[in-house]
């Protein structure tokens, strides 16, 4: 799949449920799929099959709920282990419907604090990483180190990707939790736009739409693609510097704005 000059390439790999290394398992299913890393590239990775490597999957049945927990199970009618998880895995809960808390975890605002049951066996649930941004880092310098002795490679990105839902909006799309080896946001403030005004809010969420352009091929169901390289993409391999994705709670329109109603 082309798309403005660069591939999205799915990359399958064989169904898992075990802790393992998640550098070899990735490159090997890159080189199953008749793929070497090039030069420039972005590896896009589902950020539960990052977590599947770490042994993030709970058994649900052997997880006790605290006081907190059983109370916000009574609230969001959560079942009581999974409200549990929610309490170990939030920085913050911000509301919910029935069925799902609205919470903060790992800097990302997502239902349930980012688990999910689906991809995993009946019973269980799977957690993010426990640390996305270093399991980026050391994906990446993995692959840097064992890709291909023919073509050396110094620009190489890494992203660690979930999807989401947004507000008053039907269904998903790709956001990134993590990145690793370039900048993942391209600030635009202070440059003119086609009628010589200045922006002034502009930032262009570079991962997060990757991320998108790699949900497409990933799918949601039993595609058993985790692994996406998007080649031809002119990113800004320049880390220094960069912004970062994430910004505090007082500065986020949807926050404060429904926070002040």
């Amino acid at each position: 799949m082309t798309s403005n000059g660069f591939a999205v390439i799915p990359i399958k790999s064989q169904k898992m449920f075990q802790r393992f290394q998640l550098g070899q398992v990735v490159l090997q299913c890159i080189r199953n799929a008749c793929e070497e890393l090039a030069d420039g590239d972005i590896v896009v990775v589902s950020s539960k099959f990052a977590a599947m490597a770490e042994g993030r999957y709970v058994n649900l049945k052997k997880i006790d709920a605290s006081p907190k927990a059983k109370s916000l199970a009574s609230k969001y009618e959560l079942d009581p282990p999974l409200a549990e998880l929610v309490t170990r895995e939030s920085e913050a809960i911000l509301g919910g419907i029935t069925g799902f808390a609205l919470a903060l975890s790992k800097g990302i605002l997502a239902p349930n604090a980012g688990i999910d049951r689906s991809n995993v066996p009946h019973g269980f649930a799977i957690t993010y990483p426990k640390d996305p941004k270093d399991t980026a880092k050391r994906l990446r310098f993995y692959l840097l180190k064992h890709s291909s002795k023919a073509q050396k490679i110094s620009r190489l990105g890494v992203i660690l990707s979930d999807s989401r839902i947004t507000p008053t909006r039907l269904g998903t799309i790709g956001i990134a939790i993590s990145t690793s080896g370039f900048k993942p946001v391209i600030d635009f403030r202070g440059k003119n736009d086609l009628f010589g005004n200045k922006l002034k809010v502009t930032v262009k969420a570079i991962a997060d739409q990757l991320s998108s352009a790699a949900q497409l091929v990933m799918g949601e169901a039993a595609e058993s693609i985790p692994i996406v390289l998007i080649r031809g993409y002119k990113a800004d391999f320049n880390e220094s510097g960069s912004l970062s994705m994430t910004i505090p709670f007082k500065q986020c329109l949807y926050i404060q704005g429904l926070k002040n109603q």
